[in-house]
């Protein structure tokens, strides 16, 4: 356990950057562009908050409590769509980081000193693969939930230093306080769904010489066009579609959060959701039951036998190298 614990620590100091820095450079940019958004607005307009042009408040400051509360309920329901920008981040972060997890060990030829030391190479995919699918993605989350409610108080602040009494209501509503246990309770959705596109890019890492991106890409996309190509010559259904979307869709779509809806089947839906109902439980909820589809379960198994072609892959690279 201790020797997988510094494996961990070794990921962390190498790719730091991409794990941490990443996210915190994007989630500053976007808070200051929140604040220049309001200082400028407020400024512009002789000191009245608006959006498209419209005044977000009206004349009299001292709104009805019921309206307070539904601008309140509106800025809570905001704080998860604010995390969207740090969201496809992480998609790219995740692609690029397991594409090079094992390809750069052997670039760099640190692998010949970890071949030195005491530590299987099952131990170091399986950290390589925690890193990735779990550490990398923790990280992203707990700054998306600082920026996210950030935007939603600087704007509630914003609104009650102009007389509006927004911010108590915002910091009282039952949205807002839940977001963060709504976002991290996501995190295991997301770890099951983007493992087998992280362990297909890990299993090419092990195996490419070179460019291990154009290699994750180009198999799959050109397996996808010889099916169709055969489609169109032969007149004849290969499941061209089929493999588009559950094959090259679902290996590139995995690491995008929140798109396991379009992979899960008719069974479970975002579009199940009413607008009334569309509050960040009920999306938990949604995302825990496609946890049911065979189209995840088939996914993990496929997932498995990558990891350890991954470990055998790597075993053989390290033996040549």
């Amino acid at each position: 356990m201790n020797t997988f614990i510094t494996l961990l620590k070794r990921e962390f100091w190498e790719h730091r950057g991409d794990m941490l820095w990443t996210p915190l450079a994007v989630g500053g940019l976007m808070l200051a562009l929140v604040a220049a958004s309001i200082v400028i607005g407020l400024f512009a307009n002789g000191g009245e908050l608006r959006i498209n042009g419209q005044p977000l408040l009206p004349a009299n400051p001292a709104i009805d409590p019921a309206a307070q509360a539904a601008i309140a309920e509106g800025l809570a329901a905001a704080v998860l769509p604010s995390m969207l920008p740090l969201a496809i981040v992480l998609a790219f972060v995740v692609l690029f980081y397991a594409l090079g997890s094992l390809y750069d060990d052997r670039r760099d030829r640190s692998v010949l000193f970890w071949a030195s030391m005491p530590v299987s190479n099952s131990a170091t995919v399986l950290s390589k693969l925690v890193s990735i699918a779990i550490v990398t993605p923790l990280l992203a989350a707990l700054v998306g939930i600082a920026v996210g409610m950030l935007v939603a108080i600087a704007i509630a602040g914003t609104m009650s230093a102009l007389g509006s009494g927004i911010l108590p209501r915002l910091l009282a509503n039952a949205d807002f306080q839940l977001a963060p246990l709504a976002v991290l309770a996501l995190l295991p959705v997301y770890a099951l769904w983007a493992l087998p596109s992280i362990a297909w890019c890990m299993a090419v890492s092990a195996w490419a010489r070179r460019a291990p991106l154009l290699w994750a890409i180009g198999i799959p996309v050109f397996a996808g066009i010889l099916v169709s190509w055969q489609e169109a010559m032969f007149n004849r259904q290969l499941g061209g579609d089929w493999f588009w979307e559950n094959v090259v869709g679902r290996l590139f779509g995995g690491f995008v959060p929140g798109l396991w809806f379009a992979f899960a089947g008719d069974g479970v839906s975002i579009d199940a959701l009413e607008p009334a109902q569309a509050d960040a439980l009920s999306l938990v909820a949604k995302s825990y039951a496609t946890l049911t589809s065979p189209a995840l379960w088939i996914g993990l198994i496929v997932a498995a036998g990558l990891i350890a072609l991954a470990i055998r892959l790597r075993r053989w690279r390290e033996d040549a190298a």
